[in-house]
């Protein structure tokens, strides 16, 4: 990650160097092998990596083992490619985590116990010949997963952002990575409060603090690897009243949750949620959301974001094909009709449904099949529902049927501007290929509470998760049609279609600018 300056460099001629196992085994035995050495200690050339029948494995195996051995030294590799049966990368500037490797005999176990051999090539090219910018690459993925109106930066999964891990490796469980990727952030782009590290394997948090980055509020680190809370110690000195730390081995050290939440606020005095769940020396434990566990959790968030997402569109008959053939909807609104009628609301009132009232109103608003659902919306203004208000509930779950209620506020769009509050419960089941269908749709709007005025909710035109979900059946499908038309295999047709959250236009067009590069392996073919 260093950036060293051309100019600076002396222009010393490269005489490279072949490393086996036997070589390494005379490196870490102490050999003298002056050219190795000095190769091994220069920073303006590369250095080539050559993992024999590495190409029977995912990239993200080989590389993990890799830094797993070399840990705590610092490897960027670049340019991962498979060629044959075997896999390469370069890197430089990374002596000690050379030597990390001559001390393992370049043999390496990965996460299934299987020994990978390594061969390095020591000087295989130097920098001024081969040119590796890796800086854009981070401002792009930093931009793109920046969002100014949130103040909110999401790096989480941020080695397999495919803007930069199609040419460099750079997971922040490495320090010397965290650390520039996180002052990159702090110079490059504007003030973020929440910071999102889940699934990046960290041990530490050191580079919050190496980054100086006073203006964090919320930080998830979810999912990492954090063993004991003294790891938290960058924060005391930051405003930290939201944090999550679910899913790390640091959760299992205590007995009690009062324990749990003491332990936490000694590293973070003004915390005022832990996990989602608000926090007071005074009050019992109050939880915004029920989940039995991240499973149904993800499950959740998913089809509601793909629900509100399609509900929110201009036509709402995107959501055919959610609702089960014997659906039924209805909705009730509680605002009086004067009041309603004063505020452009009468929509809402027109098509209310009150079980109380023996009328025919009430036949009338209850919808059953799909396409009498689609057309009971379709009579709805049109409305955005803020995803930063969703409050969740899992009533009921046996594997077969779901039960989910999901509360918030929406901003009507059309016919005046009004902010409401709403309800709203579905049931769920599920087909035999695991694809949900809506069962009963239970809609309620209300008044939103006084001192939220519509001016203070942002609508979104557009949304940055896709709209479009698959059931498993259905991507066994795009991943035939999709090797029909590239003849790649399954594997890596399933790579390109995921990449592209299985949008196939998305995958081919990202499957083309690589075959125009010859970015893709021979063995991505099918023969």
């Amino acid at each position: 990650m260093n950036q060293i300056k051309h100019e600076n460099l002396p222009n010393i001629p490269i005489i490279s160097a072949q490393v086996d196992t036997s070589a390494a085994i005379k490196l870490s035995s102490g050999a003298k092998m002056i050219l190795e050495r000095s190769l091994m200690a220069r920073a303006d050339i590369w250095h080539k990596v050559r993992v024999i029948k590495g190409g029977h494995y995912s990239k993200e195996i080989v590389l993990k083992a890799i830094l797993k051995t070399v840990d705590p030294a610092d490897l960027i590799p670049v340019k991962y490619q498979v060629c044959g049966e075997d896999a390469f990368f370069i890197a430089r500037n990374c002596g000690p985590a050379l030597e990390k490797l001559c001390m393992a005999s370049l043999i390496i176990k990965n996460i299934n116990g299987d020994a990978l051999i390594l061969m390095i090539t020591l000087g295989f090219a130097s920098i001024r010949d081969l040119k590796v910018n890796i800086q854009p690459l981070l401002l792009t993925a930093l931009t793109k997963r920046y969002n100014p109106n949130e103040k909110t930066l999401n790096l989480e999964n941020f080695h397999t952002d495919p803007d930069v891990s199609k040419t460099v490796y750079c997971p922040l469980s490495q320090v010397r990575t965290s650390n520039h990727v996180l002052k990159l952030a702090k110079t490059a782009i504007a003030t973020f409060e929440y910071l999102n590290l889940q699934h990046n394997d960290l041990f530490n948090i050191s580079a919050i603090e190496n980054s100086n980055l006073t203006a964090i509020k919320y930080l998830d680190l979810r999912h990492n690897n954090l063993l004991n809370m003294c790891v938290l110690t960058p924060l005391k000195n930051l405003t930290v009243i939201k944090l999550w730390l679910d899913g790390n081995p640091l959760c299992e050290n205590y007995s009690t949750v009062r324990q749990y939440v003491d332990s936490a606020k000694k590293y973070c005095p003004h915390l005022q949620e832990l996990d989602g769940v608000c926090i007071s020396s005074k009050m019992p434990f109050m939880y915004k959301d029920h989940f039995r566990d991240d499973k149904v959790q993800h499950l959740v968030h998913k089809f509601t974001t793909h629900f509100f997402n399609l509900y929110d569109q201009v036509d709402r008959s995107l959501l055919k094909g959610l609702y089960h053939k014997n659906a039924v909807y209805s909705m009730s609104f509680s605002v009086p009709n004067t009041i309603a009628g004063k505020t452009n609301l009468q929509q809402y009132t027109a098509l209310s449904r009150n079980l109380l009232r023996k009328t025919r109103k009430k036949i009338t608003t209850f919808y059953e099949g799909e396409e009498q659902i689609l057309e009971g919306h379709a009579k709805l203004p049109r409305s955005y529902h803020d995803r930063s208000s969703f409050k969740y509930d899992v009533l009921y779950d046996d594997g077969k049927c779901l039960v989910i209620c999901v509360s918030g506020l929406l901003k009507k769009l059309s016919l005046g501007l009004n902010v409401l509050s709403f309800n709203r419960t579905f049931i769920l089941s599920v087909t035999d290929d695991n694809e949900y269908h809506i069962l009963n749709d239970q809609y309620h709007l209300d008044a939103a509470p006084e001192n939220i005025t519509h001016d203070k909710i942002t609508a979104k035109t557009t949304f940055d998760e896709t709209s479009v979900c698959f059931s498993p059946s259905e991507k066994s499908v795009l991943i035939v049609r999709f090797g029909q038309i590239t003849t790649l295999n399954k594997e890596w047709c399933e790579m390109y279609l995921s990449e592209a959250k299985w949008d196939m236009r998305q995958a081919l067009s990202n499957f083309m600018k690589d075959y125009k590069s010859l970015s893709v392996p021979e063995n991505a073919f099918y023969k």
